[in-house]
């Protein structure tokens, strides 16, 4: 397996140009076709219901309409700048698209035509009121994301990589949709949580990299006295790793948002890009 295809949102604020030389980056790492999406509002959805329309003369409504239209334009220039820089300074091929992004459905029918999308945690549209989780995105399209902090140095392939194993589902399919990353990291760490009592077959595991040419160092915390999450975040510290890969939502979503979880706690506010698979 290979990352052929990137998929990266971008919109006109600094932020982004983080995202996107991460993105170029790994584009080239993986000699990979690189494609910046910009999230478009519609005028209409974002002020849908908004009862001042019924009173505004004709005249009002089109001057709004212009307005917001040449705001969003500019907004789609400026980011594809910031996208065209990074892709241009990293020498790879690339495209640009607009989408509708007054939701999630838009982007989730893109990303499902991608190797991996690289995303902010929470994804804003430009002169629009929608606000979508990267995690919205990560959930129905199918594939893995990358979910790079607003803040922080733009990298390609991380050289040490922590990943969280549960032993679940969504812990295999993060593991091997990260294939190619671990194949390029100099360090691969393999951390399980397991309070007393608990554990599992963790010599399969390390034979299964071993055969992918990894050589894990397999952790095994037994804290008591913190969560999951916690202990994930003192373990990228103490290692100093560049990239987090665990599976996205092990349970119900609701109920991690309800009872808290580690998909939950990580994306608000993530220590490290997070490569994330359901």
């Amino acid at each position: 397996m290979a990352y052929r295809d990137i998929l990266v949102q971008i919109d006109e604020t600094a932020a982004s140009r983080t995202r996107a030389r991460a993105a170029a980056a790994l584009a080239a790492t993986f000699q990979a076709h690189l494609t910046g999406v910009f999230l478009k509002s519609d005028f209409f959805r974002t002020y849908q219901g908004a009862e001042a329309f019924n009173y505004m003369p004709p005249e009002t409504i089109d001057r709004l309409l212009r307005d917001h239209a040449r705001g969003v334009a500019e907004a789609a220039e400026t980011a594809r700048a910031l996208f065209e820089a990074a892709a241009g300074d990293a020498g790879v091929e690339s495209r640009w698209l607009e989408v509708a992004g007054d939701d999630a459905l838009a982007l989730t029918d893109c990303a499902r035509r991608f190797d991996l999308t690289v995303l902010p945690p929470l994804l804003r549209t430009s002169y629009g009121i929608a606000r979508i989780p990267a995690a919205d995105i990560g959930l129905a399209a199918g594939g893995p994301i990358l979910v790079v902090p607003e803040t922080g140095a733009a990298t390609g392939a991380a050289d040490r990589i922590l990943v969280a194993w549960k032993g679940a589902r969504e812990s295999a399919r993060a593991l091997h949709d990260a294939w190619p990353l671990l194949a390029e990291a100099k360090e691969v760490h393999v951390l399980v949580v397991a309070h007393a009592g608990e554990g599992g077959p963790e010599g399969l595991l390390q034979r299964h990299l071993e055969r992918h040419g990894c050589k894990p160092n397999i952790i095994v915390d037994r804290s008591e006295d913190a969560s999951a999450a916690a202990i994930i975040r003192r373990q990228a510290a103490a290692l100093g790793a560049d990239l987090v890969v665990m599976g996205l939502y092990g349970r119900a979503r609701l109920a991690e948002f309800v009872l808290g979880g580690v998909s939950h706690d990580l994306l608000a506010a993530p220590p490290v890009p997070l490569f994330l698979s359901h």
